[in-house]
């Protein structure tokens, strides 16, 4: 193939890219989405179970790794803290965290009674809840709860579309 032909596809797949991320962006769509987030745990099977109580959708347990799906395709990787593949994790550190975590999640629902009804269905499965906090955190309606490793779990209302 010529080099004028390999360019040719090479510009062409830019072109591509570069059609679809305005695409994106006239939507009001951010381009990027966050992928991964790497959660070490005591427990995979009890968090996994934990955290598909929260209504995130469980999508497999495998060998020494489950992982959780959140509203928008991000995964939580739970890979256990004593597992040696899990301390090869930290390598470069990048994007890594210390030993507890604190998870941010937020519901589809914007309203105050949305919030209720998640917290009173997450009450139903047996879960240990805080109160919905009397004071808004910048327009969010939220309430705090705990995983079984100790991680503090904030749960806000959306203000997304």
């Amino acid at each position: 193939m010529s080099s004028d032909g390999h360019r040719t596809r090479i510009n062409q797949r830019k072109l591509n890219i570069l059609k679809r991320t305005n695409r994106a962006m006239n939507n009001n769509l951010p381009v990027a989405a966050f992928g991964h987030f790497v959660m070490k745990v005591s427990d995979i099977d009890i968090s996994y179970q934990f955290y598909t109580k929260l209504g995130l959708r469980p999508f497999g347990i495998f060998p020494d790794l489950a992982i959780i799906e959140l509203r928008g395709g991000t995964h939580i990787l739970l890979f256990s803290k004593n597992d040696e593949l899990a301390s090869s994790l930290s390598s470069s550190h990048l994007g890594q965290r210390g030993a507890n975590e604190q998870l941010d999640l937020m519901i589809d629902g914007k309203s105050r009674s949305d919030l209720e009804l998640y917290r009173a269905t997450l009450m139903e499965k047996g879960l240990s809840i805080d109160a919905i906090a009397q004071d808004k955190f910048f327009g969010h309606d939220y309430f705090q709860l705990v995983d079984p490793d100790g991680n503090g779990i904030t749960v806000y209302t959306s203000h997304t579309e």
